[in-house]
């Protein structure tokens, strides 16, 4: 997919500034990127820029090298377009170049533009109680939403991507140390989305807060884990729900695993097969669901229920439920090792860089 006509922005390094000003008058995007005869990435220029320039004395002659700003911040090119929304929006920027692998501008990320993403109207849930007993001694004083990863509280990567997508209606369900979720979340408008938080008296599992829920939702709603990372596309996901004429539809993962032996295979005491250490591929629950509102007269009030009952329980009468594969980035902040390989793909701030590394 490609955002714009490049040849609407590039300017040379020896451009003059009186150059640049056509160009940022004329594409409409308020930038001119600056390349190489080779097209390589060198520097942007904004009207701001240019501003500063001519304060400074400068002249509608000087060359744009002289006062462009240089290495500018870029994104890979093949990034998904939830993470260039995210980053325009945390890194507070309008533009962000994409690039190729040699450095070659191939496209243009524009705030305004992404922004017309469509409001999706569909409710998020993210259970977000739990104790996360796995990453003890992290969890003993902050809940696990708030553990951080690159620099970042994990819940603050989650919403990012929720908003990036449209996805602004977003419920809590909170209980171990909910208190500082709260007060580290406001009410969301910080991150353009609005929160609700239902507070669990106890624990209650992947699904049984949903009975505490102050307004059943009347669309096709998400709930998903609070230690999730993950790219996922949520539209495709809405998409592929609503072709399957689901109720419900749990988003899974692929998980290999190699065998570290040789695997022998007997009929009564004759060896029949020696397969030396396979691989076998697994199906995992990747912690995101898709529900219709009437899944919701299937949870029991006030009780401990997780995800696997209810699915259970839709599988034993017959309802519809699917599975949607998925194919982004994907990973259960669960266990010391996880929050390891977290940080590592987000410990250089640049979320952009994920992809590349999963």
């Amino acid at each position: 997919m490609t955002y714009i006509d490049t040849s609407r922005v590039v300017i040379a390094p020896e451009a003059a500034m009186r150059v640049a000003i056509e160009v940022i008058d004329g594409n409409g995007l308020k930038i001119a990127v600056v390349v190489t005869d080779e097209g390589k990435l060198v520097g942007i220029v904004t009207d701001g820029d240019i501003r500063r320039a001519l304060l400074a004395g400068l002249g509608l002659e000087t060359p744009v090298q002289e006062f462009m700003r240089q290495t500018p911040r870029s994104a890979m090119l093949g990034t998904e377009k939830s993470i260039l929304l995210g980053r325009l929006r945390h890194e507070q920027i309008l533009h962000l170049p994409i690039v190729d692998e040699a450095g070659i501008f191939r496209d243009l990320a524009y705030l305004p533009a992404f922004e017309q993403l469509l409001y999706q109207e569909n409710q998020v849930v993210i259970m977000a109680g739990g104790l996360g007993t796995r990453l003890r001694p992290l969890t003993e004083n902050v809940p696990k939403p708030l553990v951080s990863v690159g620099g970042r509280a994990l819940i603050d990567i989650i919403v990012d991507n929720l908003v990036a997508q449209g996805l602004t209606d977003i419920t809590l369900c909170v209980n171990y140390l909910g208190h500082m979720l709260e007060e580290h979340l406001g009410d969301g408008s910080k991150f353009g989305a609005r929160f609700t938080f239902v507070r669990e008296e106890e624990r209650m599992g992947t699904a049984g807060a949903l009975s505490l829920l102050p307004k059943a939702p009347t669309k096709s709603f998400f709930v998903m884990n609070g230690d999730i990372l993950t790219t996922v596309d949520f539209q495709a996901m809405l998409d592929f729900h609503r072709t399957s004429s689901a109720v419900a539809t749990m988003a899974v993962n692929n998980h290999s695993y190699e065998v570290p032996f040789g695997v022998v295979e007997v009929s009564g005491r004759h060896l029949t097969k020696l397969t030396e250490k396979p691989k076998c591929n697994f199906l995992v629950n990747a912690g995101i669901y898709l529900l219709e509102p009437e899944v919701l007269e299937h949870v029991p009030e006030r009780q401990f229920f997780d995800m696997t009952n209810l699915f259970d329980y839709l599988i034993e009468r017959q309802l519809s439920a699917v599975v949607f594969p998925v194919r982004e980035l994907w990973l259960d902040v669960g266990r010391h090792e996880d929050l390891i390989k977290a940080n590592d793909s987000f410990g250089d701030g640049d979320p952009s860089k994920q992809a590349a590394k999963w």
